[in-house]
């Protein structure tokens, strides 16, 4: 875990990348951000969280850090001890955590809660889209305050464009750094359900899929939408086993 802070008194902001080691674009945009001269007005911590995992460009070498909080400082496993350690890093700053994905080329943010304090920071990110997922899957967001921007397609320079893009409007926006930075106003989807196997997709993510209409294939096998849905983190090359989520409209529930 590399910790860089910038910026005068007590942290209250934490810039987190990395914390899947076949996602470099959190660490490659936090390394642009540092090598810029800003002025910090309040104090940021910047972490790159799973140096390991990055090394040998693996999503994780024991267990899913994402999926590890609060984490266990006697594990065996390095993960769950990284886990520990990354909490209390993170301590009761807010966090904007840089991620990557296969499944959309643009920015979106996600989180657990959309109490003001998430919503101002999903407003702060610039983001299209955001989605509200549950809570209890074991990611930091069940014990601090923030938000997850995907910030595009994995492994691809766009990411990191995109996530310097990101942090630079949210430092902007909660007066760290002076900058001109874009306040979103986005589309809020909340996640309803986890599709699981390994599928070719046919339609396009935070697009409407009808009901009846076929949205992912397999050899002579189809997927139906039993009812209107709008896909979220849907791929054909995602995470094994897992095709993505189906998601409704914020306002339609």
């Amino acid at each position: 875990m590399k910790i860089e802070n910038r910026g005068p008194g007590d942290i209250e902001f934490t810039i987190l990348g990395s914390i899947h080691g076949d996602e470099p674009a959190g660490k490659k945009a936090i390394e642009k951000i540092l090598r810029k001269d800003f002025d910090y007005k309040k104090a940021v911590k910047f972490i790159i969280a799973n140096e390991k995992a990055l090394e040998q460009n693996e999503r994780f070498l024991d267990a899913d850090l994402n999926r590890s909080f609060p984490g266990d400082i006697n594990s065996g496993k390095m993960e769950e001890v990284l886990a520990s350690k990354l909490l209390n890093q993170i301590g009761d700053s807010r966090v904007l955590d840089i991620h990557s994905t296969h499944s959309f080329d643009r920015p979106f943010a996600t989180t657990v809660n959309l109490r003001n304090s998430e919503m101002d920071m999903i407003k702060a990110t610039g983001a299209e889209y955001a989605v509200k997922f549950g809570e209890g899957t074991g990611t930091w967001m069940d014990y601090a305050t923030g938000v997850v921007v995907e910030a595009g397609l994995q492994h691809s320079e766009q990411a990191v464009e995109n996530a310097v893009n990101v942090i630079e409007n949210f430092l902007g926006y909660f007066n760290v750094i002076d900058i001109d930075f874009e306040i979103s106003d986005p589309e809020l989807y909340v996640q309803e359900e986890k599709v699981e196997g390994d599928w070719k997709f046919l339609k396009e993510n935070f697009q409407k899929v009808e009901e009846g209409e076929v949205f992912a294939r397999r050899d002579n096998e189809r997927l139906v939408a039993e009812e209107d849905f709008y896909p979220v983190l849907m791929s054909t090359n995602g995470y094994e086993g897992i095709l993505g989520h189906k998601a409704s409209k914020y306002e339609e529930k």
